[in-house]
């Protein structure tokens, strides 16, 4: 039986800027039991957002654990809190804890972040915050620097300089998760991401003054796997005109790139690239008439993003 339960209620998460009531979302019954606790602020964009992250993540969870579950294993458990890290009329960030229980081991924990600039709503990402790869390189040189002297070196070391270096690489997924704060990044890393799972949860702070020559003036500004200011050809200077669809170029290539880091095996570095080539023919051949279609292509870059994503 399905469940759905969505009730604001007050809560103390209210700070200077916007209000965030709790609301859950909520399936139980007897292969799943399912509650992800999210804030209502009051502005459109970011609720939206937010809705559609928790009811997502619910279905996400089902989706994922619906082949492993065995019919004499107890309800698998997603358990989904909040705490809103910044909120001062500039920024509202949230963290969102994820409390996984599939009869595995142990269960797992991860995080989930959102930042958005207020009143827009609009959503930042840190490729785009910090000039897209040349920036994630700076940052990921900070951080490991600042990993390996915390916890990866000494007499007391938790981890070790391979696996710092593997989670804090200088790959934008490796940084999804954090909080933007005004004088500093604040990074959080799930158990096992850089170090290992009996280590714990880690996290990292990076001073906005470090980054500073690699903040971008306009961080809403399209953001692609290139320099826009070198787009030449017209499927370029689609992608480059509309911000969602540079984000879903940049997304698709940053997945391309990790998934070609994580494999071994040279047939599999090869089936990837024909994959991807494979792909940008067929963008070509459905998006590229006289002019590019910008919705087009973002239905085309989803859907590669949705199969990458998979593999």
């Amino acid at each position: 039986m399905l469940v759905v339960l969505v009730a604001a209620l007050p809560s103390a998460t209210r700070a200077a800027g916007l209000p965030a009531a709790k609301s859950t979302y909520a399936e139980k019954n007897k292969a799943f039991d399912i509650s992800v606790e999210y804030p209502k602020t009051g502005n459109a964009a970011i609720d939206a957002v937010l809705t559609a992250y928790a009811k997502g993540s619910a279905q996400k969870f089902k989706a994922e654990s619906a082949d492993a579950r065995q019919p004499n294993d107890p309800a698998y458990t997603l358990e989904t809190t909040f705490h809103v890290d910044r909120n001062d009329g500039k920024i509202f960030a949230v963290v969102f804890e994820e409390y996984m229980d599939t009869a595995g081991a142990h269960p797992n924990g991860n995080y989930t972040t959102f930042n958005f600039s207020v009143p827009d709503g609009q959503q930042i990402f840190l490729p785009e915050m910090l000039d897209g790869a040349r920036g994630i390189k700076k940052l990921s040189d900070l951080v490991i620097a600042d990993l390996t002297k915390r916890i990866g070196s000494g007499a007391d070391a938790m981890t070790d300089a391979d696996t710092i270096k593997m989670g804090a690489g200088p790959y934008a997924d490796n940084f999804k998760d954090f909080v933007l704060l005004p004088d500093k990044i604040h990074i959080l890393f799930p158990a096992y991401q850089v170090a290992a799972y009996a280590a714990g949860p880690q996290e990292a702070y990076v001073t906005l003054a470090s980054l500073k020559d690699v903040i971008r003036k306009d961080w809403h500004a399209p953001a692609a796997s290139f320099d826009c200011a070198l787009a030449k050809s017209p499927t370029e200077r689609a992608i480059c005109s509309d911000a969602a669809l540079a984000r879903l170029d940049r997304q698709v290539a940053e997945e391309y790139a990790r998934q070609m880091r994580d494999a071994y095996e040279d047939g599999a570095k090869t089936k990837l690239k024909q994959a991807q080539r494979d792909f940008i023919a067929s963008r070509d051949k459905a998006c590229t008439t006289s002019a590019p279609s910008v919705a087009c292509l973002k239905s085309a870059y989803a859907a590669r993003l949705q199969v990458l994503q998979k593999v």
